[in-house]
């Protein structure tokens, strides 16, 4: 690659090159949550939690300790900026291999998003007059994520089996705190999304960006114009670069949009950035690599809305669309493993006001179709036979099909052994599918906690 200019005292390259790289192996009390019965191992979401806790120097005066969620340390001849401060139980590590290289004061914290990954390390770092910046819509976004904690956290515990194990063990250490302890922040200095803000420390620039991405509508960004250096974290990409975003999550994140994430990619584009350094992930130090993959994102994403507003356009509703709309060759390589092309297709559907389908008057009324399931196998002749049509079906190699059927079973028997059985055997190939297809964190997580609660009633 090709250094930039101002960027000639680089003492560190990634990809290739040698790093600059501290252990954190007898840093700090975290909780090791690296065990073999991670949920949706083996997806790179899923082994986000494995990721190793590690410094390493970007350039001369920026460094980055991964984890869980990477944080971010910029010197500067007046003091430090940091963005992100990582998960509560990862932070007095990533916090301590920080302190090691920090040079003068933290003057500025700054938070990308204001999710539990970003204020977990803030007592640890702060200093008494740090000023912590932040965006409007993130100080907002962390007001509505404390009001709907107990709505989130039973959701996030099915997917992130660690959360239950994290709970458990600081329970075990008689511990009362809550292991993600997380409250609304008001920011010493609070940015108009849209205005952005600029401020200099020793002699460096920095500018916050509203970056409203891949996860998140409050993301944003910090640049820093005379290094080319983008701070990508709160989600403006996704934790594998490039990946198509989280746009509809299966967690009951708030909205994302799909117009805004197409907007923020162009943003990234046309900053040129040499130097991306990103939420999750390692940073990207080629400029050409960096610019490929923004590009594509932007593409892939341009094609999926056009498509959806051709075909309503056209009449189709979100399920037809779901189905037919699938990215081109072009883009078809790009990993599903965190937000699936249908997913966002159905949320940008709803997003767009078109909850209502135009199709079925009970769309209407305030009950799902699982009021009738019992009368359906009341017609059918009984569960054996709606079981035994399940079974024909994934015979037939239709398990989309077979978890209806099953599901129809459940409603009338939910304590059938049989039905349970062939619940199982359902979810079994729904798995391997999954794990043979896009390996979406998401899905396999779900259906691996379905599996676990179905043969537990065994």
């Amino acid at each position: 690659m090709s250094i930039p200019s101002s960027l000639k005292q680089i003492s560190a390259v990634l990809f290739g090159l040698s790093l600059s790289v501290a252990s954190s192996a007898s840093t700090g009390t975290d909780v090791n949550l690296n065990t073999k019965d991670v949920r949706a191992g083996g997806t790179p979401v899923g082994d986000l939690i494995r990721v190793p806790i590690e410094r390493v120097a970007i350039t001369e005066n920026v460094f980055y300790v991964s984890g869980l969620a990477n944080v971010y340390l910029v010197n500067t001849p007046e003091g430090a900026v940091v963005i992100d401060t990582g998960f509560a139980h990862q932070a007095p590590k990533q916090m301590a291999l920080l302190k090691e290289v920090l040079k003068g004061p933290v003057k500025y914290i700054f938070l990308p998003q204001g999710q539990h990954d970003d204020v977990g390390g803030i007592p640890m770092i702060r200093d008494e007059d740090t000023q912590i910046i932040m965006t409007r819509s993130s100080a907002e976004y962390m007001v509505h994520r404390k009001k709907a904690s107990q709505f989130l956290l039973p959701r996030y515990a099915e997917l992130y089996s660690w959360t239950k194990e994290l709970m458990k063990k600081s329970q075990q250490q008689a511990r009362k705190k809550d292991p993600f302890p997380y409250r609304p922040i008001t920011p010493d200095i609070m940015v108009e999304d849209h205005d952005g803000y600029k401020f200099e420390l020793g002699g460096v620039k920095f500018e916050v960006i509203a970056l409203p991405g891949a996860e998140g509508i409050n993301s944003a960004g910090l640049w820093m114009p005379d290094e080319k250096i983008l701070f990508a974290g709160g989600g403006s990409v996704g934790p594998e670069i490039p990946m198509w975003p989280n746009l509809g999550t299966v967690r009951s994140d708030r909205n994302r949009i799909l117009e805004e994430y197409i907007e923020t990619l162009n943003t990234m584009i046309n900053l040129e950035p040499e130097i991306l350094l990103p939420g999750q992930d390692k940073p990207i130090t080629d400029k050409k690599e960096i610019m490929s993959n923004l590009t594509l994102l932007r593409d892939a994403a341009t094609y999926v809305h056009d498509e959806i507003w051709t075909g309503l356009s056209q009449g189709k509703d979100v399920y037809q669309l779901m189905r037919d709309i699938q990215l081109p060759e072009e883009y078809a390589g790009l990993s599903q493993q965190h937000g699936r092309v249908e997913w966002t297709i159905r949320e940008t559907v709803n997003q767009a006001g078109a909850w209502f389908q135009y199709k079925y008057t009970s769309e209407l009324y305030p009950y799902r179709p699982t009021v009738v399931y019992s009368d359906l196998v009341e017609l059918a002749g009984g569960v054996d036979n709606v079981i035994k049509m399940a079974q024909k079906r994934l015979k037939e190699g239709d398990p989309i099909k077979a978890i209806h059927l099953v599901e129809v079973a459940l409603e009338a028997e939910p304590d059938n052994k049989k039905v349970t059985e062939t619940h199982i055997q359902v979810l079994q190939v729904l798995l391997k599918n999954a794990a043979e297809t896009h390996k979406t964190f998401s899905e396999i997580a779900w259906l691996q906690s379905q599996i676990g609660k179905a043969k537990a009633k065994l």
